[in-house]
């Protein structure tokens, strides 16, 4: 979390670190600028020196080889007739060469066949030298140069000259002059910085380092680097500063080409041992600024710390309060500046805050008692008229007008219980509790089910009522088919309602989703009835709106379904939108994500709802029916009678425990509120009872706030169902714990 104290002191902090950045950066470039110069001009001085010391070796042998094969201690070797003692003249004069000079090792005479037959050192006379390079070269008149060596043992630069010895005849042999020289450039580890970090290496026309630092490059005849010989050799005789690598090393340093003998002379230094001293000044002047920084910051928190340490309190407490804790306190200050001022406004605030809350806490629970109980007392006497009106139009024997009466009893009856259950509903939206499932089911058949709800309706109103399924939109998929029907219910509903004549139709597509396995699932609802004005679809989604009295009062409905629809949409990932012109009917649009599920396979029932409770095969079963209420036990008993279950009464929780101490039963229908003993308590004490560990219990009760279900399952309720009874979730309920051949032993395993 970002505390104002570092929002206070970031910009300075920042602000300081940025400049010890820039600084270092600075003095880190200008140090390295400062190196490459000095590397640069280093290693120019060091290659022209090497050069100029090669060529000068170079010039040198080749005056000494010009002056020595025009001697005529030489020409007399090859005079005929060969004057008298001529061999011992030239080997003494050779040897007088040698003991001269201290850079020439030794000096041979040979024929034209290669063979030596003179020498400074007499053990080299009658030795063939014809396989040597240089000497056919010498005999075709070029006076050429082996390429230089350094001496295993002298460690000194070794160079062999040969000239062509012409007489009168012609070419008639070649004279041989070996040298060693000193050191040209220092190729062994250095006690001095300058040798440690720049050094010059040489290197022949075949990429072999004739003189290296590294001692496993210098003189390897194994390991050559034609192409960077190659590369480096472009700088020329004039030179160029270089960038290369080897060994991995990357170098830095300058390099220059000496004509003569084409040796690449190369003076340079590894770059990040040349930048050494640059990284070093660079580390050293941050490690300052930031020494810097650091006395400066405590010095800043040092003196701002009482002032943010009183705001952040106050800041603390603000948040411990927006969290939810209104029972903390805030102590009196005695500051009398702007933090003072602060301080009391906000204790002040808080205590208004704290009666607020629990007025509105106050409120909400009121709100919720009131809304439970009046849904209970609702559904109970709805529970009576719904039921009576179900065993009538089951099994009385009515006349066409009485069928007619009763179809219309439980149709109004059905429509206050819909009204109770948008009441409920808004509640949970408001609450957040709205919850929506995740179960596969047959999208085309939900549809169809909302269809054949409003089908008669439509009828009777001269409508068409007709449904279009894209043939490419997925039928099986993922969701809650209970809450995709009641926004098609309501708005199929509201269509047939503001519609006189023409149709309303039902259109399903869908679009690809960008997750895999999932599609866009698209519904409209089209009617050709009275239709709105945009100010009035502006508002059509908040909750107990209406188009206008008039229409409330001609039409009818709470305002609450399309307020309800709308937020069951969005926790679906979706949207609904509204079209509509006056006079020219309305369009529903809404659009979900869901999930894609494998094909079902529906179960067959070849019986009628009427029908299905006989062929339970029950009549074996002994069913407790705990409700304190006469009617609904009449109801019941008569909703069960065609199943054949023996059905035992009691008429509150006790009675009811009582008889499972006492009796076996197969399955139990317990209310939840009854004098005595409520049906939480009695559900509790008969699952205490060894013998009805696993006693199916269902809840028949007109509790339908989803806490009061939670309750029910927590107790050890199997199943929940609501007032009014829906004889087919009764019949789902027997089948799923009865008729399916459970016992009282397994049935809640």
């Amino acid at each position: 979390m970002h505390t104002i104290r570092i929002k206070l002191l970031a910009p300075f902090i920042l602000g300081t670190l940025a400049l010890a950045l820039v600084l270092t950066g600075y003095a880190y470039n200008a140090a390295r600028q400062a190196l490459a110069d000095a590397v640069l001009l280093i290693s120019q001085a060091k290659s022209a020196q090497a050069s100029s010391a090669i060529n000068l070796m170079y010039k040198s042998m080749s005056t000494t080889m010009q002056n020595m094969v025009a001697d005529p201690h030489i020409l007399k070797l090859f005079a005929k007739p060969r004057p008298h003692g001529a061999e011992d003249a030239a080997q003494l004069w050779l040897e007088a060469i040698i003991h001269g000079n201290d850079y020439y090792r030794d000096i041979l005479i040979v024929d034209a066949a290669g063979t030596c037959i003179a020498s400074s050192n007499p053990e080299r006379i009658g030795n063939v030298y014809a396989d040597r390079p240089f000497i056919p070269q010498a005999l075709r008149g070029v006076f050429d140069f082996d390429d230089i060596s350094v001496g295993r043992v002298t460690k000194k630069f070794s160079v062999t000259a040969s000239g062509p010895i012409d007489s009168a005849d012609g070419i008639v042999g070649a004279l041989v002059l070996i040298g060693d020289f000193p050191k040209i450039v220092d190729y062994e580890t250095s006690a001095s910085h300058d040798s440690r970090t720049i050094f010059t290496a040489l290197m022949n026309p075949q990429g072999s380092f004739i003189a290296h630092k590294n001692p496993k490059l210098m003189g390897s005849g194994t390991l050559r680097f034609p192409d960077l010989y190659t590369e480096l050799a472009s700088a020329g005789e004039r030179g160029k500063e270089v960038q290369y690598t080897l060994e991995g090393d990357s170098f830095i340093g300058f390099a220059q080409l000496e004509n003569k003998s084409r040796t690449l002379v190369v003076t340079s230094g590894i770059r990040d041992e040349v930048f050494a001293p640059a990284y070093m000044i660079g580390f050293t002047l941050f490690f300052i600024s930031f020494l810097f920084l650091c006395a400066i910051s405590f010095i800043v928190f040092r003196f701002a710390n009482g002032i943010l340490s009183a705001l952040l309190s106050l800041i603390q407490y603000a948040k411990r309060v927006s969290e939810g804790d209104l029972e903390l306190q805030l102590e009196a200050t005695a500051r009398k500046d702007e933090l003072g001022i602060l301080h009391n406004a906000l204790r002040s605030l808080v205590g208004v805050l704290q009666t607020a809350l629990h007025q509105s806490h106050e409120a909400s629970r009121m709100k919720g008692a009131f809304l439970a109980n009046m849904s209970h007392e609702i559904r109970t006497p709805l529970n009576a008229i719904i039921g009576m009106a179900h065993l009538s139009l089951r099994d009385g024997d009515l006349s066409a007008k009485q069928l007619a009466y009763m179809e219309k009893i439980q149709l109004s009856a059905r429509s206050l219980l819909g009204v109770i259950n948008d009441v409920l509903d808004i509640s949970k939206v408001e609450a957040g509790m709205l919850a929506i499932e995740r179960i596969p089911f047959n999208m085309k058949e939900t549809a169809e089910n909302a269809l054949a709800i409003h089908q008669d309706n439509a009828l009777n109103k001269g409508i068409s009522l007709s449904l279009e399924y894209s043939a490419a939109a997925p039928v099986f998929l993922i969701g809650d088919s209970l809450r995709i029907g009641q926004i098609l219910n309501n708005l199929i509903g509201n269509a047939i309602k503001f519609t006189a004549q023409g149709s309303v139709s039902v259109r399903c597509w869908s679009t690809p989703a960008e997750t895999p396995g999932a599609a866009i699932m698209h519904l409209s609802v089209t009617d050709t009835g009275i239709g709105m004005s945009q100010n009035v679809v502006n508002m059509l989604f908040q909750p107990f709106t209406q188009a206008d009295a008039s229409i409330s009062r001609k039409f009818g409905g709470t305002g609450l379904g399309l307020a309800i629809s709308k937020r069951i949409i969005e926790l679906m990932e979706g949207n609904i939108l509204a079209e509509s012109e006056e006079g020219r009917g309305s369009t529903f649009t809404f659009f979900m994500k869901l999930p894609l599920a494998e094909q079902q396979h529906a179960e067959e029932d070849s019986f009628s709802l009427a029908d299905a409770f006989e062929h339970l095969d029950i009549k074996t079963r002994r069913i407790l029916v705990a409700e304190d209420n006469p009617i609904n036990q009449f109801l019941l008993q008569e909703m069960l009678a065609p199943s054949g279950a023996q059905i035992v009464l009691a008429n509150n929780g006790e009675e009811a425990l009582e008889a499972v101490k006492t009796q076996s039963f197969d399955l139990v229908l317990m209310d939840m509120q009854m004098p005595v003993m409520s049906g939480l308590e009695a559900t509790m004490k008969i699952r205490a009872l060894p013998t009805a560990q696993f006693l199916p219990i269902i809840a028949v009760t007109a509790n339908a706030m989803e806490e009061d279900k939670n309750k029910g399952f927590a107790c050890g309720m199997n199943a929940y169902l609501t007032k009014p009874i829906d004889p087919a979730e009764l019949l789902h309920a027997l089948r799923t714990w009865l008729a399916d051949g459970r016992t009282p032993s397994t049935a809640h395993q």
